[in-house]
């Protein structure tokens, strides 16, 4: 008679404890989202929207209006995240001379050969190319780079990340494996990459203007991507064990069969996109939109050929906004309404954001 075996938590815990040891992108992602996925697979992440300052008018008189300028209400921006990686294990192992009852030590044997060569693998490349498709920032790159361009290609990247609002303490530098003779070779490097006694992450080969540095694994990285900058807390990557049991001498084996079942995504916080940048050959970055007024109407236009271009007016990002529209004519505004636009194509990653503010 078959017996089925639904593993306890703490061995669920254990799983991830050890995924997380071997893999080369866990320690690139904030967690704190993680507890939000319990349950369910979708999560909804309300952000403020932030209002520009306004002048005071000390000369206005009493009883025509706030002297603090006009009063708007607080509004926020919403942005949907979604699991969709839905993956699962079945595996037998027969029994032969083995009289254990649900042959553990084999099975614990069994599932670290999955975890190291399968699972760790697929889940990194698949955050990585998340990541860098959702970048906030794509720059694209004059030419493949070289041992006399490459520091310089990434202290620009670092510099468009800063600028554009990112913390400068926090970001990790990601690097193709192909491109490591490329780094390790130019003059800057030795002069820049000193460890000065410090305890670096696992893998870490050193240290890039205040960035810990990794060659990743080849295969793991995107393609096109000779490089990525990512600050931990602008991405997350929820992980849920839905099932991970055993069976007994199921009906058809002599032996136990181990079923298990991982569900996964990875996501760029919208309201953080700028704390991930990917360095992008050339070639594979969609144009940024042009926007042209006449009057309160908005002509949009993509030098990219057959680019989708979609728009939002409340401000709001329109790679991440629930509520981004497909350009197909010209777009009235309203006074008030904070135009963003953006284009896509498969195949290339997506443009950066044009913007236009319409004041009536």
């Amino acid at each position: 008679m078959s017996t089925t075996i639904h593993f306890p938590e703490k061995v669920k815990q254990d799983f991830v404890e050890k995924f997380s040891k071997e893999s080369e992108t866990d320690d690139l992602f904030t967690h704190d989202l993680d507890t939000e996925f319990s349950g369910v697979k979708t999560v909804h992440v309300k952000t403020v929207k932030s209002e520009p300052l306004q002048d005071y008018n000390r000369a206005k008189e009493v009883g025509t209006g706030s002297r603090y300028g006009t009063t708007k209400e607080v509004g926020d921006h919403e942005v949907t995240y979604t699991m969709t990686q839905d993956k699962a294990l079945s595996l037998s192992i027969d029994k032969g001379n083995n009289k254990e009852n649900f042959n553990m030590i084999q099975a614990a044997r069994v599932m670290k050969a999955e975890r190291q060569e399968r699972i760790v693998p697929t889940v990194d490349k698949y955050r990585l190319d998340k990541w860098a498709k959702e970048a906030g920032i794509h720059v694209e790159l004059a030419a493949a780079p070289t041992k006399s361009t490459i520091l310089q290609m990434i202290m620009d990247a670092k510099s468009a990340m800063v600028d554009a609002g990112c913390p400068e303490t926090g970001i990790q530098l990601r690097v193709a494996r192909k491109y490591e003779t490329t780094l390790k070779l130019s003059d800057e490097w030795v002069k820049l990459n000193d460890l000065g006694g410090k305890t670096l992450p696992k893998g870490t080969m050193g240290e890039l203007d205040g960035m810990p540095t990794k060659f990743m694994t080849t295969g793991r990285m995107p393609a096109n991507v000779p490089f990525m900058l990512i600050h931990k807390g602008s991405c997350i990557s929820p992980m849920k064990i839905n099932d991970y049991k055993g069976h007994v001498d199921p009906p058809g084996l002599s032996g136990d069969l181990l079923e298990f079942r991982l569900m996964y995504d990875a996501f760029v916080l919208a309201h953080k996109s700028a704390g991930v940048l990917c360095g992008c050959l050339p070639g594979t970055v969609v144009k940024t939109p042009t926007i042209s007024m006449a009057g309160n109407k908005a002509t949009l236009a993509c030098e990219t050929a057959e680019a989708a271009i979609y728009y939002t007016t409340d401000g709001s990002d329109p790679r991440y906004s629930v509520d981004k529209k497909l350009y197909s004519a010209a777009v009235a505004l309203a006074a008030g309404d904070e135009l963003r636009v953006c284009a896509e194509k498969a195949g290339m990653f997506w443009s950066d954001v044009a913007a236009q503010d319409y004041a009536g």
